[in-house]
């Protein structure tokens, strides 16, 4: 709700793109991708900025720290939160408020079905209920409301759906779930990946990709994560609305698990009584295994095209392979990936 507040409070200050209400319009997603960067810059300035809970208090320096996650958790997650808003605004709202004229009730639906944008009224010393795009709960009717002032629509080109239209980058944000058999046993881990991909033909593109996960079924007393990070070719079929690939990627992988020692906590709470074992003394009481080597991936997914902005990724099926040095507490060479997400294509509208 952070990432959505402040889109809002960005939204609700950006004259170009003030009064836009959802659709599929170039103008709705040119603000809020506007709105998902100041979102960003308010998150990271929030964890380690010069006024941030890292140098007021100094709140990260006590276990446990929070992750590199939050700088992207934060403004992806809340520009979702801020669309879904958006689409109950148009969709929910006004259809109620066409249907019913009672003013406490108009009250109650728009500040609960938008409570992020009502907490940014409030920051800017409005009302919870108040809208740039339409008068107030006391004088809005339907015939009267005002249409939110738009450019009108590219046309399409000749010919060719928008979905065919090769974008120079795109962004995909996506969760994965990641499975390592070893043995007997398997390791899952659950988290996510970004991918940048560079088109550089209407079939070949270079794609990065960063991506993490928390592992979710080791033994007591044992926590751990999953990072990988990679660049390779793809291979992209774009002959319609199903886009089928394949990749390769290389690069490296990084296993952390942290280790508690339950013995030894049990002696430091002895020493330190009702103090919180904090980031000076946790390393007395843990012991942390890692381990970072060289990895390939190969797979593929499918993809669907929904405008000339954004595709769908139903499905992707990956299997990597990582050269990991000893302790072999913390080496899983081989991990099978599935993952599915949202595509944004930049360049095209």
């Amino acid at each position: 709700m952070q990432g959505a507040v402040s889109g809002f409070i960005w939204a609700q200050n950006d004259r170009k793109y003030q009064k836009v209400e959802f659709g599929n319009t170039p103008e709705y997603w040119r603000s809020r991708l506007r709105a998902t960067a100041f979102s960003w810059v308010y998150s990271t300035q929030f964890e380690i900025g010069p006024l941030s809970e890292a140098s007021i208090g100094k709140v990260q320096s006590q276990f446990p720290q929070q992750g590199f996650v939050d700088h992207v958790a934060t403004p992806v997650i809340g520009t979702g939160w801020m669309i879904a808003e958006d689409f109950l605004d148009r969709y929910v709202i006004k259809k109620f408020e066409d249907r019913y004229e009672n003013v406490f009730a108009r009250m109650m639906v728009r500040g609960w079905l938008n409570p992020s944008r009502s907490f940014a009224n409030l920051l800017r010393f409005k009302e919870p209920w108040y809208r740039d795009a339409r008068p107030g709960i006391a004088v809005y009717r339907n015939q009267l409301a005002p249409a939110a002032e738009r450019k009108p629509r590219e046309p399409k080109p000749l010919n060719e759906e928008p979905w065919k239209i090769v974008a120079p980058f795109e962004f995909t944000l996506a969760p994965q779930y990641l499975l390592s058999p070893v043995g007997k046993d398997s390791l899952q881990c659950v988290g996510g990946v970004g991918t940048a991909q560079w088109n550089v033909g209407k079939h070949h593109s270079w794609v990065a990709e960063v991506g993490g996960c928390k592992m979710i079924d080791l033994q007591t007393n044992f926590s751990g994560d999953i990072m990988t990070y990679m660049v390779g070719p793809r291979w992209t079929q774009r002959s319609g609305r199903w886009m089928p690939y394949a990749q390769v990627l290389v690069g490296g992988k990084r296993i952390t698990i942290d280790e508690a020692l339950p013995d030894k906590k049990a002696e430091l709470e002895l020493l330190y009584p009702g103090k919180p074992l904090g980031a000076e003394v946790h390393d007395l009481w843990t012991t942390t295994h890692q381990a970072n080597g060289f990895a390939f991936s190969v797979g593929g997914g499918l993809d669907y095209g929904l405008t000339r902005a954004a595709t769908l990724r139903l499905a992707s099926l990956e299997y990597s392979h990582a050269w990991l040095p000893r302790p072999e507490i913390a080496s899983y060479p081989d991990t099978f990936r599935i993952s599915l997400g949202m595509t944004l294509r930049m360049g095209t509208w």
